[in-house]
Parts: structure tokens; sequence; C-alpha cells
């Protein structure tokens, strides 16, 4: 049985205009050696505009294959995905990707081009694309380094890169597949707090996968408990305005994330779940 906590006003707008995004008893499988195999049975939630949603699940609980659906580059096998009332729709810039691999720039463009790129792709001209890439550039604390290549930046650098480039499209939201699960500890809680602030900024609405429960905890207004195989929604977990360690209610809900995690067999001990 699935429970769920709801939001009681969005960020943008009132609950009369409906979720920004609907995934309603969602199914998805994949072929292998001709056969169906299902990875995600059951998944439905909803996201309101403005909202930082965190998809928290162990390895193989189909955090990442949910995330692809929403930007539709998977089809679900059951059930709907509704994006401000389109079902299913095709991949597009108002759903911006950012993944886990620093390999994700154009390794021949400089960070401005990898940044203003999309832009032209999408219509502006030359001016504009530079404009707007320099903006979101600056914002990420990246000015120093306009011209430089991805090879020439640290890890942590790229992910900034990385970041600017999916909110200079102005994406109704902003897609993040464990974006930080590579780099160490010190740079990881930097970009943590980084992130929180550019989201209040920019106001896009936040989908993170993530199998780290501090982080679903520090980043996320509710965390969509994944679990089974193949995996369901086993709850969702109101964690809104728990900003650190020390904020009233961060222990109890650290300490019920945990227990829906164990009741897969999870070792919580390990460095998975932090």
């Amino acid at each position: 049985m699935t429970s769920t906590t709801t939001v009681e006003t969005p960020r943008d707008g009132t609950r009369d205009d409906g979720p920004l995004l609907l995934v309603d008893r969602v199914a998805i499988g994949y072929q292998r050696q001709g056969r169906h195999v299902p990875a995600v049975a059951d998944a439905t939630f909803e996201v309101w505009p403005g909202e930082k949603i965190m998809l928290l699940g162990p390895s193989g609980s189909g955090k990442s294959t949910i995330l692809k659906a929403i930007g539709g580059f998977l089809r679900p096998t059951a059930g709907r995905i509704v994006v401000r009332g389109r079902d299913t729709p095709e991949p597009g810039p108002d759903r911006a990707f950012v993944f886990q691999e620093f390999d994700q720039l154009f390794p021949w463009r400089t960070v401005l081009g990898n940044v203003s790129y999309p832009l032209r792709v999408i219509g502006a001209d030359r001016a504009r694309a530079r404009r707007q890439a320099v903006e979101f550039l600056e914002l990420m604390g990246l000015k120093d380094v306009l011209d430089s290549y991805p090879h020439q930046l640290s890890g942590g650098m790229k992910q900034r890169v990385a970041i600017a480039r999916a909110l200079a499209v102005d994406p109704l939201m902003l897609l993040m597949d464990e974006p930080f699960g590579a780099l160490d500890a010190q740079t990881r809680g930097r970009l943590q707090r980084e992130l929180v602030q550019i989201v209040a900024r920019t106001r896009v609405t936040l989908l993170f996968v993530t199998h780290s429960i501090d982080e679903a905890v520090l980043l996320g207004d509710r965390v969509v408990v994944l679990g089974g195989r193949p995996s369901q929604v086993k709850e969702i977990v109101d964690v809104s305005g728990l900003d650190g360690p020390d904020a009233p209610g961060f222990a109890d809900a650290r300490h019920r994330l945990r227990a829906l995690l164990a009741e897969d067999g999870e070792d919580l001990h390990g460095a998975v779940f932090e």
C-alpha cells in the first residue's frame, strides 16, 4: 500500500492549475534475451511547480528508469506520464537532464560553447545564446573559465557547467540523475548547497535521483521512496524545511527513510546510505 504526503500549497500558481507532472500507475520494462523483464511495477506520484522531489532507493530500484521515462526517452509499458497536460511527451527542452558522468559535455567545445549550443538548437540567435549562456555560467560561478575546455576542468566544475547548460534553456523541470555521486565528499557538499540556492533563485522544478538518505533530506521537499523488484513507490515522505541535521524533524525523517529502505534488506551501514 502506497502512502502519500501531499503539499498544501505549490511553490508557484495554485493547486487548481493541476500538477506540473503526473506519474500515474506507471510500469516500465525492457527486453533481455527475447523476453520482457519488468523494472518498475507501479509508480504513482505528482509533482507541483517549484517542488524539489527526490527519487530515493537502492541500486536497481528503477530510479533512473523512471527519470528517463519522464524525460521522454523510455515508454511506459503501462500507466501514464503527463507533463502539463500532455500524455507521455517526447523529449524536449522543457525537461533538461544532468547526468552523473563527467563526460556529458562536448569535449571539442569550450565551456561557453557547451552552454550556448542547446540555445542555438532551440532557435536563439548567436548574440542571445551567448548572452544567456554567460548569465547562467556566472550564476554557477564560472565566469573565469568561459573559454576553457572540459578536459581542463575538475569534476565539480564540469557538473557546474552541465547544470548551467540545463538551466539556460529555461526548462519546466530539471532532471538530475545522481549528479554528485562521483564527486568527493567535500565537493559534493558544496554543490548540494549551491544547488539549493540556484533552484531557489530560478524557481525551477527539481526531480533528483539519489541513493543517499542525507542528500534526499537536505535537498528535497518530498522524497519518493522506491523499493522491491520490480519496484514500486513504497511511500512519499515530506521533508520540506529540513535544511540541516540540526533542523527539528531531520532525525525523524532520516530514521523513517532508513526504515523504509531496510524493508528491502539493504545494508544501511555501508557508504551507499550516508
